[in-house]
């Protein structure tokens, strides 16, 4: 009974918090300045938070997890380093036992790399588009120190595909790798993998990658623009995981967020994952956030958890900056309410 109560409770303080009845502290965003494809991670040594500058990869360290005060700073990838040509992209702070693996997306030189595939088109060498030559790479840390040194650890191609906005998932001591991969130029489709270590995929015994993929847009609401699926952000609540990612064309106007989750059985399984029919994020004009999308989030110590987000403070891309936000995330009945 507590538990219904506590879930229509949560309902209710949500509907509330999106019609402007109830205020919060995270209506405004954290970073008023930047934001595009955020990425906070609170550990021991501190908070860290990063973001697509499209140039390279900057760490910052913050006073704490909801408010964008830098005490520390620095830059530790430019693009044109390892083969990369620019569009670097949702860059990702992790901690694998003691060391640091920054996952981030890059358009690489088309020397440097292979044209990734995409299956719904037939690769012509003529056209440089360059979402051929986008990938996911990985850097390692050389000490435990996060502004430390770095070692370029490699591309992420999963079978081959080029793709983007790479994450890890870890479920009963596995390693799996997440990422939007291209079917074709400007559509992608949710993977996962299994994964050697943060930087290696696995291979079964035909020395194929272990892939799956989870998602593809089907609904209207992923296909305003053109069709994506992308960003997919991870989230654990108890034996439950989701996976939450944006649909839709960023400067569609109508960015979203959408969800998959897991409750059991084999992860690996398309089937062991529920796509929910209906976005899971929407405009709050009152709070003048539009575009809400590319979130990650927040498993803190004391339980609580947060997402952490970009959105834009107008309906038109072109007027405004994406602006970066946190959430607290509640949940009814078993499942995230996000927005």
């Amino acid at each position: 009974m507590n538990s219904i109560i506590s879930s229509f409770t949560a309902i209710i303080m949500a509907a509330l918090t999106f019609l402007g009845l109830v205020a919060t502290p995270y209506d405004e965003p954290i970073d008023k300045i930047n934001g595009g494809d955020p990425y906070i991670i609170e550990d021991e040594s501190g908070c860290y938070y990063t973001f697509t500058t499209g140039g390279g990869i900057d760490i910052f360290q913050i006073e704490s997890f909801d408010t964008i005060n830098v005490t520390r700073q620095k830059t530790i990838f430019w693009a044109g380093e390892h083969g990369t040509d620019g569009d670097i992209w949702a860059p990702e702070i992790h901690k694998f036992g003691d060391r640091w693996y920054i996952v981030a997306t890059a358009k690489f030189k088309p020397d440097a790399v292979p044209a990734g595939k995409m299956p719904y088109i037939i690769f012509n060498k003529n056209n440089d588009n360059g979402d051929y030559y986008r990938y996911s790479f990985v850097l390692e840390s050389k000490t435990e120190d996060i502004f430390g040194e770095y070692e370029f650890k490699g591309i992420i191609a999963p079978d081959g595909l080029s793709n983007l906005d790479g994450t890890y998932l870890q479920k009963d001591g596995k390693l799996y790798f997440v990422c939007a991969a291209y079917m074709k130029v400007a559509y992608q489709s949710i993977y996962i993998c299994e994964m050697e270590n943060p930087y290696t995929l696995k291979t079964d015994k035909r020395g194929k990658h272990i892939i799956q993929k989870l998602s593809s847009p089907i609904y209207q609401w992923e296909k305003n623009g053109w069709d994506v699926n992308e960003g997919p952000a991870v989230l654990y609540k108890g034996d439950s995981i989701f996976i939450v990612y944006s649909a839709s064309g960023y400067s569609s106007g109508k960015y979203c967020m959408g969800m998959l989750s897991y409750d059991g059985g084999n992860i690996m399984k398309k089937s062991s994952w529920d796509k929910s029919p209906v976005r899971v994020s929407y405009h709050n004009p009152i709070k003048e956030i539009y575009s809400a999308g590319h979130c990650s989030f927040i498993h803190r110590d004391n339980g609580e958890i947060y997402m952490v987000y970009h959105a834009n403070k107008t309906q038109d891309f072109a007027e405004s900056p994406r602006l970066t936000y946190i959430k607290k995330v509640e949940f009814a009945f078993g499942k995230p309410i996000l927005m």
